[in-house]
């Protein structure tokens, strides 16, 4: 009986021990927004720019006329010397047989007055007056053939038709833009620099071009040319080269109209081991007025706890760093100051 009660005491003992001690619901995980610290011995400053060509031509004809021929149609390829268009060359070919015909005679009259005069058989006044009116119909036949040759456009270079701006039949004026030739060879990147940036631009610093299609390759570059003057207020218009050798038109599928990004590069040898992050990021302790930053662990998805030294404030909001933080770390921006050392977080 005895035995019965210690056994019966002993499953209410454990009834109640595992009554007490439920397990208790995980604590949420706490949210919070993290940046990137940013380093100051290399500062980068990117800008969207466009591929546009480097060297076109508006192409005209030099005569006036009926287009009788438009060999080309917009993006089509096409091979220096090609034919691009023609006008109607029946009035120029008329005028070309008829200065050529004076242009023989008058040339059969000046041999035939050089012998006469070798013989003293004219005068001088006779051969001036016959050699005058074969310069003269000389200078009307080969102008009535450049003409001839002027009602054919013919591409100036390798490239490609852009744009054109008449069509076949529409009578053109000299002068007057037929078709665009872009040299597809030869490109120039085209952006806009914000005048609030224009005296880290000026800093010569290094330029890298990023392609969408090629994301992470960066090939150097130049500057080429830049307006010091926003005509609408929307910044600068800087135009660069490409100036790497990796670069290769044969490799690389790049035209006019892609999309790239200008990267500005600048380097501060004196503050290789500095940084900077936003205010939001800094945490004091009461204990002491110590500044501290927590850094997000990704493998442990928790923070970790580091006491900062700071020395002063950028212009735009960031705090500098100079020991106790990496360039590249990821750091609390938004929660901070509910946080303790080793918390594991949800990074929103």
């Amino acid at each position: 009986m005895g035995k019965m009660r210690f056994i019966l005491s002993m499953g209410v003992a454990l009834v109640l021990a595992s009554c007490g001690t439920a397990p208790r619901e995980a604590e949420p995980l706490r949210p919070v927004k993290v940046a990137e610290a940013e380093s100051l011995g290399v500062t980068d400053k990117s800008f969207s720019g466009v591929v546009m060509p480097d060297q076109y031509s508006n192409l005209a004809f030099k005569v006036g006329g009926p287009l009788v021929q438009m060999n080309v149609v917009e993006g089509q390829r096409v091979r220096k010397g090609e034919l691009v268009a023609e006008i109607d060359p029946i009035d120029y070919r008329l005028q070309y047989e008829a200065t050529r015909s004076s242009y023989v005679t008058a040339k059969s009259q000046l041999e035939r007055a050089e012998k006469l005069l070798a013989k003293d058989a004219i005068s001088r006044q006779d051969f001036e007056s016959t050699r005058a009116h074969y310069d003269n119909a000389k200078a009307s036949f080969e102008n009535a053939e450049s003409l001839l040759k002027e009602t054919k456009l013919r591409a100036p270079f390798d490239g490609f038709v852009q744009k054109k701006f008449v069509e076949n039949y529409q009578k053109v004026q000299a002068g007057t833009s037929v078709v665009c030739l872009i040299d597809p060879s030869l490109l120039q990147i085209r952006f806009l620099m914000p005048e609030a940036n224009m005296e880290y631009f000026l800093a010569d610093p290094e330029l890298y071009v990023e392609f969408e299609n090629y994301k992470g390759t960066y090939f150097k570059a130049r500057v080429k040319e830049y307006v010091p003057a926003s005509s609408d207020g929307s910044g600068v218009p800087v135009f660069l080269r490409i100036d790497d050798s990796r670069f290769n038109l044969k490799e690389y599928n790049v035209s006019v109209g892609f999309t790239c990004r200008v990267i500005l590069r600048h380097t501060n040898p004196g503050m290789t081991d500095a940084c900077t992050v936003p205010i939001s990021a800094i945490v004091t302790k009461v204990e002491g007025n110590e500044p501290h930053v927590f850094v997000f662990n990704a493998e442990k998805g928790l923070v970790e706890m580091h006491s900062v030294k700071q020395e002063g404030i950028t212009g735009r909001g960031s705090v500098i760093i100079t020991e106790g933080l990496k360039a590249g770390e990821q750091v609390v921006v938004a929660g901070a100051t509910r946080l303790t050392d080793g918390q594991n977080v949800k990074v929103l």
